[in-house]
C-alpha cells in the first residue's frame, strides 16, 4: 500500500483548507502516524480515533482516515477499513494522498472479490500518476491482474506488456512476465526445477485420484515444472469446482495458465 513517507509533509501543509487541527491535536495524530509505521495498529485506531473525535472536519482528517483505514485493513477488518478509506478519498486534497487512498482501496476491492470497482480504482489511479515513476508498476500489474479474473485476458496482456517497457527491471514487470499471454486458469500444486520430480509429484496426486497437468514454464530466468490440475476458462468456473482440489490441498492456489 506504499511508503507513507509524504505523510509528514501532508500533516504541516494543506492547500486551499480554511480549518486546521490545532498543534496538541496535530501531535495526536503525528502519534497515531507513529504508532502505525511501527506497526502497533491498535495504537494507530485509538490515535487517530481520539484525533478524529474533535476534529473531523479539519483539513488534516483525510490523512486520520486514510492511517485508520490502513491498520483496519492490516488488521482484517475491511469494513471498516473501506468507509475510513472512502472518507479520506473524499476529503484528500493532496495528489499523493489522494493516489494512496484510490490503490489502498483497489487493493481491498481486489481482496473482497469486486473487481468492477477494483478496475475503476486502479484505473482512475493511473489517469492521475506520473506514468513513469513509482507505484505505477504495481497499480499497472494490479490491474492486469483484475482483468484476468474478469476474462478480458487481451486487455490484461496490453497493461502487462506496457508494464514490461516502461519498468522492465521490477519486480512487477517480473511478475507480468509469468501472467503474460495467459488463457485459463488451473490449481497449482507444486513447482520444480527439475522435471522428474514434477513427475513424481504428479504420480502421488494420481493415487488420489486427481489429474494434472506438467506444464514447463521460464520463471525470473529459470525453467521451471509446474504442477497443475484443472484448466477453466473463467475464474468462475474454476472456483465453483475446486471441492475435489481442495480436499486434496487446501492451500492450492488458483493460478493464470497458459
Amino acid at each position: 500500500m506504499g511508503s507513507l513517507a509524504v505523510i509528514g509533509l501532508l500533516l504541516a501543509t494543506c492547500v486551499g483548507c480554511v480549518d486546521h487541527a490545532s498543534p496538541d491535536a496535530m501531535e495526536l495524530l503525528a502519534k497515531g502516524r507513529n504508532a502505525f509505521e511501527q506497526s502497533d495498529d491498535q495504537a494507530t485506531i485509538a490515535r487517530t480515533s481520539d484525533f478524529l473525535a474533535q476534529n473531523a472536519k479539519t483539513a488534516e482528517a483525510d490523512v486520520a482516515y486514510y492511517l485508520r483505514g490502513l491498520a483496519y485493513y492490516r488488521m482484517g477488518n475491511l469494513p471498516a477499513a473501506r468507509e475510513d478509506l472512502k472518507r479520506s478519498a473524499a476529503r484528500a486534497r493532496q495528489k499523493d494522498l489522494h493516489l494512496k487512498v484510490l490503490k489502498a482501496l483497489g487493493d481491498l476491492a481486489f481482496d473482497t472479490g469486486d473487481m468492477d470497482w477494483a478496475e475503476t480504482l486502479y484505473s482512475e489511479a493511473l489517469d492521475e500518476m506520473d506514468l513513469q515513476a513509482t507505484p505505477t508498476e504495481d497499480v499497472r500489474y494490479r490491474l492486469g491482474c483484475v482483468l484476468q479474473r474478469k476474462g478480458k485476458w487481451w486487455d490484461a496482456d496490453s497493461q502487462f506488456q506496457r508494464l514490461q517497457h516502461d519498468f522492465p527491471d521490477s519486480r512487477a514487470a517480473r511478475l507480468a512476465g509469468q501472467r503474460i499471454r495467459c488463457r485459463a486458469w488451473a490449481f497449482q500444486f507444486a513447482a520444480f526445477d527439475r522435471k522428474d520430480l514434477a513427475e513424481s509429484a504428479a504420480a502421488r496426486l494420481a493415487k488420489v485420484s486427481l489429474t494434472t497437468t506438467i506444464r514447463p514454464t521460464v520463471i525470473e530466468g529459470t525453467l521451471t515444472f509446474l504442477v497443475q490440475a484443472g484448466w477453466y476458462e473463467t475464474y468462475a468456473a474454476a472456483t465453483a469446482d475446486a471441492s475435489q482440489i481442495r480436499n486434496t490441498d487446501p492451500n492450492a492456489p488458483l493460478v493464470p495458465t497458459r
